[in-house]
């Protein structure tokens, strides 16, 4: 059928009685970008919800730590007392000793309050 052709009693049937589908057309369209976002998601809530602490140490096992980590230059591990509002163990931070000011240490570029040191740990 070309454009002399075309029949108005088809084209006004069609226009009647065709419903677009709207939205449902397109439910099936996961991109991989979406796929993949959402696996990254569910791999962090996982973490979150396995990340636990280790035993609580004593302020002069921290201290003793801490001063080994700074005379050697090495990388330490420190688990913070903090939690989320969920209740989730904070993230642990790991990193050299950058500096300290007062009562709080740099490490991996952040400034951590000593008494919130729940536990550290040396990493080789």
């Amino acid at each position: 059928m070309n454009k002399q052709e075309f029949d108005p009693n088809l084209v006004t049937q069609f226009l009647n009685q065709y419903q677009d589908r709207g939205m449902m057309k397109w439910q099936g369209f996961y991109l991989s970008d979406h796929t993949a976002s959402l696996n990254k998601v569910d791999r962090e809530d996982e973490i979150k919800l396995n990340r636990r602490h280790s035993e609580q140490m004593a302020l002069n096992e921290i201290e003793s730590c801490l001063s080994q980590a700074l005379e050697k230059s090495q990388v330490v591990r420190v688990e913070r007392s903090l939690q989320d509002q969920n209740g989730y163990v904070a993230p642990f931070i790991e990193g050299k000793i950058e500096g300290y000011y007062q009562d709080k240490l740099m490490i991996g570029g952040e400034f951590i309050a000593i008494n919130e040191i729940y536990a550290i740990s040396l990493m080789k």
